[in-house]
């Protein structure tokens, strides 16, 4: 199977130049962590724009300034092999596919999962793949300390436990961003004093205007947002039906859980890749 048989065709990006604040709207209407950035007029890949980076420099609004050029990237033609190793190694859920140097798909772990995986019949227990440490949070965490969590833990998702330390929930980047409020403030920033000569003068100021686009997290705890209705699986779940029950309930990230209801770890979609390896 190749990369082509299995990628996205039609791929939405941002365009250089551009801003910030294009970019973050973008991400929010696709609901989507990250997207490729290419020249306009010209289709030529530039490389990703995530909003993790976003978040990080709040100050910047140049898109050129913000885009990760330093991506791996596919061929139509590579196998699927390559794409998975790319994304195992580097942890980009979606790699661009070019040809001649321009942009013409993406495929991402889910078309991966989706298209592949959930139609081999592997038979391998997933729980083989699953991650047995994982990051989880109070479900009283404010939201947008998940944030910071999610970024400091290099994670999209996250368990979700009640006081007794059970799990209840799941949170994850996608929940987050439709949640965000996409807010534009101005600030004037005076860059030089006036002296006492210039008392009378309109113009002795020099000022220069600054307008900042940040996404905004309403304050609330992440016990509201959360996903509480969880599709779980045994260690004897098997690649293939666990990504089937991806596809079918549209999820990235699925609990292990023990005969007794006992939260074991969690199988990732990006996980699984590792079953074409």
């Amino acid at each position: 199977m190749k990369v082509k048989d299995v990628m996205t065709g039609e791929v939405k990006y941002a365009e250089i130049p551009g801003t910030r604040a294009e970019a973050i709207e973008l991400l929010k209407k696709l609901e989507v962590s990250a997207i490729p950035v290419v020249k306009a007029n010209t289709g030529e890949l530039v490389g990703m724009v995530t909003l993790r980076k976003l978040l990080e420099h709040p100050e910047e609004d140049q898109l050129a300034v913000l885009v990760d050029r330093n991506v791996p990237t596919v061929s139509p033609e590579d196998e699927l092999k390559v794409a998975a190793e790319h994304i195992l190694r580097t942890g980009n859920r979606r790699l661009p596919v070019v040809q001649d140097g321009e942009l013409v798909g993406v495929i991402t772990v889910r078309d991966i999962v989706y298209r592949a995986l959930a139609n081999l019949n592997l038979e391998r227990p997933a729980s083989d793949f699953m991650q047995p440490s994982v990051a989880a949070v109070w479900e009283g965490t404010p939201l947008r300390a998940v944030v910071e969590i999610m970024s400091l833990a290099k994670v999209r998702a996250l368990p979700v436990i009640n006081e007794a330390g059970d799990l209840v929930g799941i949170i994850d980047d996608s929940d987050i961003i439709k949640l965000a409020e996409v807010e534009t403030t101005s600030r004037i920033s005076q860059m030089s004093g006036k002296s006492e000569g210039d008392s009378w003068s309109w113009d002795s100021e020099a000022r220069i205007y600054i307008t900042k686009t940040e996404l905004r997290l309403p304050p609330i705890p992440v016990k509201e947002v959360m996903v509480r209705d969880l599709i779980s699986i045994t260690k004897k779940t098997s690649v293939s039906r666990c990504a089937q029950l991806m596809k079918e309930n549209r999820i990235e990230q699925t609990p292990v859980l023990s005969a007794d209801n006992k939260f074991l770890g969690l199988v990732r979609d990006i996980d699984l890749l590792g079953a074409l390896l």
